[in-house]
């Protein structure tokens, strides 16, 4: 096997996939983990040796788990729910005297392929925070042998690391709940798509909640590209043309549904969502939000990692943050011509056709 360009960068994941393997399986095998045979770890230092792979000479063993950086992986800088965890992370790393190094999972690209530079790093721990399908747990529990790991935006609890998230489920059955106390009988969730497992949870909460209520769901998924959003949901609304109440599930959504409520001058609709965003209070009307307690828990997924740096060998850990719902009378908008005491939820109705 002829080494590649000198211009070239050869990856750990060029490595693994030369030799057939996992990224974290080849990372062991080059660093001396636990858990690699002779043979497979021959196999993964002649695909590194045949690709003119160097790993960093100074650094240490992911085993050994001392170095002083610990590693965060995120899905989108351009969200400000994962830049809240990071600032809130890197702050008690600093406290700590560690350094953090981050890593972006972007458009189109996996959660595993963006946590991969961080294991050819000597890093003491991993917070894998990128909202997407939630973490395969095939990936990171090989990951997780090898070094402490914390799952944030977490759908719920893992088996194989210690996480930190919502009831995610809750909070789209307390949106809904609350946009049917006013009233309203036609309600539309929209979220990003089915490959983010919070979001799902939060339209299964919305599902239940009307459907305990006799209702009908019915939901829209309008992508997570920002060009695209904006359009889908002017497509979702008109082909909902009767709704009158839309819950959002989650925060990249809602930006989108918002421009889409003006763009089709839609004031009488009455608008929810997960999240808060940024001048929420100055919209036309204000946006009722349910917010998630973000800086509590970036500093409860930061308290989760240093613990099993410190040597905490027990069991996974799964902890819930609060959710506040802050009203400020888009979500508080009753049904256009709305008569007659409002829908209670768990109250059974002829479903809506």
């Amino acid at each position: 096997m002829a080494p590649v360009s000198p211009l070239t960068r050869v990856t750990l994941a060029d490595v693994a996939a030369s030799a057939g393997v996992s990224p974290s399986t080849a990372s062991r095998a080059l660093h001396g983990g636990a858990g690699v045979s002779d043979e497979l770890a021959a196999r993964v230092r002649a695909a590194a040796e045949g690709l003119g792979y160097r790993a960093n000479r100074n650094a240490r063993s992911l085993r050994r788990g001392h170095d002083e950086a610990i590693g965060v992986a995120v899905e989108d800088f351009t969200i400000p729910f994962f830049g809240r965890v990071v600032a809130v992370v890197e702050q008690a790393a600093h406290e700590r005297g560690y350094g953090v190094v981050i890593t972006c999972a972007g458009s189109g690209r996996s959660e595993e392929e963006a946590v991969e530079p961080l294991l050819s790093r000597s890093v003491a721990g991993l917070v894998v925070a990128t909202g997407t399908a939630g973490a395969p747990e095939g990936y990171l529990a090989d990951v997780a042998r090898e070094l402490p790991v914390v799952q944030v935006d977490a759908p719920g609890p893992s088996a194989v690391s210690d996480a930190v998230g919502i009831d995610n489920a809750a909070a789209g059955a307390q949106l809904t709940e609350h946009v049917l106390a006013s009233g309203h009988e036609r309600v539309l969730f929209v979220g990003s798509g089915r490959a983010a497992s919070t979001v799902v949870l939060r339209a299964e909460g919305y599902a239940a909640t009307m459907r305990a209520a006799g209702l009908t769901p019915r939901c829209a998924w309008l992508g997570y590209l920002p060009g695209q959003v904006p359009e889908r949901a002017v497509r979702a609304l008109r082909e909902a043309g009767d709704v009158t109440a839309v819950v959002s599930g989650v925060a990249r959504t809602t930006t989108g549904l918002v421009s889409a409520v003006r763009a089709l001058g839609r004031r009488d609709l009455a608008v929810a969502a997960v999240d808060d965003l940024a001048g929420a209070d100055a919209f036309d009307p204000p946006l009722t939000v349910l917010e998630q307690d973000v800086e509590d828990m970036g500093a409860r997924a930061a308290r989760l990692l240093f613990d099993r740096i410190g040597g905490y060998a027990g069991p996974p850990r799964h902890e819930q943050v609060a959710l506040r719902l802050i009203q400020r009378g888009s979500g508080e908008l009753p049904p256009p011509g709305a008569t007659g005491a409002p829908v209670i939820p768990g109250r059974r109705r002829a479903p809506v056709a």
